[in-house]
């Protein structure tokens, strides 16, 4: 086309006005139900909509925990979240300062959800669900949010729209144990907003597709300025790109079974600094992760499993970061390197009213993808591997629940090797026991 001939441009442009318009047909519909929604939801509130269309519904627990453990652990919410045991520090006489027991008669693990249900618009579902727990200050009892979000199911099509589980969480396949933490840090723990598509592509195949930001589970970078460990939601949302996320996952009668990727680009600096000078970056470090994972029931007996090769996953209460690869004299401009790690659990329940449990994790360092020359940005990165033996009874009466966890969480220390491609040399064990018993009120 000559760019000079009038009536070539008005063809080439009415073309392309016609393509546009197709492609705004095409999402249309989906956008147009979500525009209704929100009209429908502030009309409620107008009392156009009345309350007996919607449906509300109160679940949760009331959970007192008594707690005992041998010594020092990088925990949250007041110690109950355990994680793995602290790196010995020792004294002038060589003895561990972290090697102190301590003793816990905590109530703040209690809960409250509500659901809300019962519009329709066409042919989706519309609900919404909101969950709490007490568990948002280490220093007084405050409420943090867990779940907020809004559901748009179809007979096919699922699109969750708002903060829940992290897709790598698997909600159909994690471990029952009675610790907080869920089997972190040897599974991912992490709630984050989200856009999350789930088709069902068979009666007993989904696939689901996520894009995930950033909020209060944050990675570790190198911006201070709201707490000492770098922890910032900033650097993925510098970086513009949400997490995205990828799974398959199958559900039989008695076998869940599923696989996932997971890529995520987080910008650490928006700017250097070198002989007092500075310089503005647009540099970035990528990461990328893998899990399989795999569910068995039978009759009381059930078995799940799951593995995760993950580079870079601290937004995720996991060991692991990123370190400085290089960095220019002149400008002061880093390129980094992400971790390795593969972290995995195995999980044993068996019973109903009387309930044992076991559940054995294992996390291993696999070092950096390059040889680190700077700063590591990441939670333990001195640790080699560490693992966890936890044995689980529970006496079920009707919404009444007693329960006790003994758990053993080892972790090994060492150096970092950085002409080794950061790899942990010469590591040495320490561990905590941890004894938990646990009144629960189901409702």
């Amino acid at each position: 086309m000559n760019i000079f001939d009038t009536r070539s441009c008005s063809d080439y442009f009415s073309n392309y006005l016609h393509l546009v318009k197709q492609l705004s047909i095409m999402t249309m519909k989906r956008l147009l139900i979500v525009f209704l929604v929100m009209f429908s939801l502030e009309s409620y509130s107008q009392g156009f909509l009345t309350s007996k269309n919607i449906k509300f519904d109160l679940m949760g627990f009331v959970r007192n925990d008594f707690i005992f453990d041998s010594r020092r652990n990088v925990d949250a919410a007041d110690q109950l979240f355990e994680l793995y045991p602290m790196k010995p520090s020792y004294d002038s006489e060589g003895k561990d300062l972290n090697g102190q027991p301590s003793a816990k008669f905590i109530n703040t693990f209690t809960r409250l959800g509500t659901r809300f249900s019962g519009l329709e618009i066409g042919k989706a579902q519309v609900s919404a669900y909101i969950e709490v727990d007490f568990t948002g200050s280490t220093t007084t009892n405050s409420l943090n949010l867990r779940h907020v979000y809004t559901l748009f199911t179809w007979p096919k099509t699922k699109l969750l729209f708002g903060r829940t589980w992290h897709p790598g969480f698997v909600e159909a396949c994690y471990p029952s144990v009675l610790n907080e933490n869920t089997g972190a840090p040897y599974q991912l723990f992490n709630r984050s907003p989200q856009l999350r598509i789930t088709h069902q592509l068979g009666k007993e195949l989904d696939v689901m597709v996520a894009a995930v930001y950033q909020f209060s589970y944050a990675s570790i970078g190198p911006n201070t300025s709201i707490n000492s460990n770098g922890k910032n939601y900033i650097y993925q949302r510098d970086a513009i790109v949400p997490n995205l996320h990828f799974q398959l996952q199958y559900h039989g009668k008695s076998v869940v079974a599923g696989a996932g990727v997971d890529w995520k680009s987080l910008k650490p600096k928006t700017y250097t600094e070198a002989n007092n000078q500075k310089y503005k970056t647009n540099e970035k470090i990528n990461s990328f992760s893998a899990l399989a994972y795999l569910k068995v029931t039978k009759g009381k007996f059930e078995m799940k499993a799951k593995s995760m090769f993950g580079q870079n996953v601290t937004e995720s209460l996991m060991p692991g970061g990123y370190a400085v690869a290089s960095v220019n004299s002149t400008t002061g401009a880093e390129t980094y390197t992400p971790t390795n790690h593969v972290y995995s659990f195995l999980n044993i329940t068996y019973g109903s009213t009387w309930k044992f449990g076991f559940f054995f994790g294992h996390l291993k360092n696999l070092g950096t993808s390059e040889n680190p020359v700077g700063t590591f940005y990441a939670s333990a990165p001195d640790m080699d591997f560490s693992y966890r033996i936890a044995p689980l009874l529970i006496y079920t009466h009707k919404n009444l629940m007693l329960a006790w966890e003994g758990s053993y969480t080892a972790a090994a220390y060492g150096t970092i090797d950085n002409s080794d491609k950061g790899r942990i040399k010469n590591p040495d064990t320490v561990g905590n026991f941890r004894n938990m018993i646990s009144v629960i009120y189901n409702f």
